[in-house]
């Protein structure tokens, strides 16, 4: 009796254990996107989230360094989204959710390689109905 208690315990801790280390995506405004195009410097395929910075440059020649974090390996696989998809020195555009804050970073939803192939996931389809940037 006192065995199944403790393997029941340790499987109600295990399950809550993922969701109280998910952190929140209040800083994003989920309900619009922009786009933005630049070079790759890194791309990281890791969970929680994959890391994307990028390299832009505006009209008058500056760089500026983006940062995007993007969901997780299985949302990105459900897109279409492979790890070698793109890499640094790649010329991408990306769709984000823009930080509420105006920062150069936001959260990608959505690539488009030079080649012309589109990752997205499923919540870009829906905005890019609704509204375009």
């Amino acid at each position: 009796m006192k065995r199944s208690f403790a393997i029941a315990a340790m499987c109600v801790v295990s399950w809550t254990l993922p969701a109280s280390a998910h952190h929140s995506l209040a800083a994003y405004n989920m309900g619009t996107y922009k786009t933005v195009e630049g070079t790759v410097k890194s791309f990281q395929w890791m969970n929680p989230h994959a890391k994307l910075s990028l390299v832009v440059v505006n009209g008058a020649g500056r760089t500026t360094q983006w940062e995007f974090e993007g969901g997780s390996i299985g949302r990105l696989t459900n897109g279409g989204f492979v790890k070698d998809a793109f890499g640094p020195g790649d010329k991408i555009k990306v769709a984000y959710n823009p930080r509420r804050d105006g920062s150069t970073a936001g959260f990608f939803i959505a690539v488009t390689t030079s080649g012309g192939r589109t990752f997205a996931i499923d919540r870009f389809k829906q905005l890019k109905g609704s509204s375009e940037p």
